[in-house]
């Protein structure tokens, strides 16, 4: 591949990200455990295991695997996500995408293929912020 050539993950990154000069990329041979959090955009491609919470928009690009809690303003999956996902704006699940948990936003939209497992919640905009947690009285 030369040098200008697109590799096929950078198709799975949409335009706003890409053309944003706060995108902080976190590649595919790197792995976090703890916080991030920030108020520019994060394009993961490695495993992160912990909490997200971003002031922007959040990629889950293949191949990444996060584990925890994520909140964005906008979260695109195409990797693999466990855990309980808010979004202020709009979560959008790609064909690779591989959900299990709890989704909070008040729009979401996914490409036929993609797997979830879980629940979703959706709520107006302003309510989304944070997730309310199941309570279950037995």
């Amino acid at each position: 591949m030369g040098i200008f050539a697109k590799d096929k993950s950078e198709a799975a990154v949409p335009e706003t990200v890409r053309s944003n000069g706060d995108t902080a990329f976190f590649g595919a041979k790197l792995s976090i455990k703890g916080k991030v959090t920030g108020s520019g955009n994060l394009i993961v491609m490695g495993k992160l295991e912990g909490e997200v919470d971003l002031a922007g928009e959040l990629v889950v690009a293949p191949p990444a695997v996060l584990n925890g809690d994520i909140r964005a303003v906008v979260l695109a999956v195409s990797g693999s996500v466990t855990g309980t996902l808010a979004a202020r704006e709009k979560i959008h699940l790609e064909k690779s995408a591989v959900v299990s948990g709890r989704m909070a936003t008040p729009r979401i939209s996914v490409v036929d293929g993609a797997c979830f497992n879980g629940e979703i919640e959706m709520k107006k905009p302003t309510d989304v912020a944070a997730p309310s947690k199941r309570t279950d009285k037995k």
